[in-house]
């Protein structure tokens, strides 16, 4: 008797043990084949198979449903944008002409016109605006698209410095701003280029922000991981709930609809700053000024 029920449990057991493994080897497969999936999915290579009817693979079939439409829906996404991208540059394209002509006959009317002065002084105005949005939608447009990707490299702050300050002196002093950028020997990974012109548009809307025999400082300090790069101004200053929509695309206050601009280059400055893996803090008080804080990469040389 005690031998039969031995027989029985060993029986079971081994039965146990047999189907237990067959299940195991058959979970142990569909998640090689979920992994597979996902794996290829990352890499853009998700191929398209008959799903099938078992019933045990529910989880797999509902794993590839939504594989396959997120594939199509980054497809359909990557396909508008290069739509966009063409659109965009066509415009551009065709509007270089008329933008030109229109710049060169509003300054000979400035130069023989005496009468329409006002006038004339608006149209080149708005032509400027409309110059400036296109090429900076031009310049988002292929940032975007990957058209245009910054290369970062070990780069002195100084340099940079250098060149926004020559780009900006004018227009400072056109305001009476001082406009001073401090002394610097730091280094940082970033792209010079794009750099100089995420911080031109910055340095740019404390000028026009800042009222006349006003003053706008640019200084860098490092600390272990980044460089800061302070833009300071004693301007008007943001409210503490507009600070988040400011790099909004084509976001511009109503306290500010009287001055030019067209709400972009704080969103291309936040744009060029990431896609060096930096970021951009603000602190701003209304009436008592800002400072942006632009935070790139220490070099691996410091």
């Amino acid at each position: 008797m005690i031998e039969l029920i031995i027989l029985i449990v060993g029986i079971f057991v081994l039965s146990g043990i047999f189907w237990h493994s067959i299940f195991y080897q058959k979970e142990k497969k569909l998640l090689n084949r979920l992994q597979q999936m996902l794996d290829c999915a990352i890499d853009g290579e998700l191929e398209r198979t008959e799903i099938s009817e078992e019933k045990y693979s529910a989880l797999e079939n509902s794993m590839k449903q939504h594989l396959d439409s997120s594939f199509l829906a980054r497809k359909n996404q990557q396909e508008q944008k290069e739509v966009i991208q063409k659109l965009i540059s066509d415009i551009a394209h065709q509007t270089l002409t008329p933008i030109s002509n229109l710049k060169i006959y509003g300054e000979i009317l400035s130069e023989t016109n005496h009468e329409n002065q006002e006038e004339i002084a608006t149209i080149l105005e708005q032509t400027e605006k409309l110059d400036f949005l296109i090429q900076s939608l031009v310049k988002l447009s292929r940032m975007e698209s990957g058209i245009i990707a910054v290369h970062s490299e070990d780069t002195t702050i100084a340099q940079m410095f250098a060149s926004v300050q020559q780009q900006f002196n004018v227009k400072a002093m056109e305001k009476d701003i001082s406009l001073s950028l401090f002394d610097t020997d730091l280094h940082a990974m970033c792209d010079a280029k794009w750099t100089v012109e995420a911080l031109g548009n910055i340095v740019d809307n404390a000028i026009k922000y800042t009222a006349c025999g006003g003053n706008v400082q640019v200084k860098a300090e490092q600390n272990s991981f980044f460089v800061k790069i302070d833009i300071i101004d004693d301007g008007i200053g943001i409210e503490k709930e507009e600070i988040p929509k400011i790099f909004g695309r084509f976001y511009r206050s109503l306290s500010v609809a009287d001055q030019p601009g067209v709400g972009i280059g704080l969103f291309l400055a936040r744009e060029i700053i990431q896609a060096q893996n930096g970021y951009i803090k603000v602190t701003s008080e209304r009436e008592k000024g800002s400072t942006f804080s632009v935070f790139l990469p220490i070099s691996k040389k410091e």
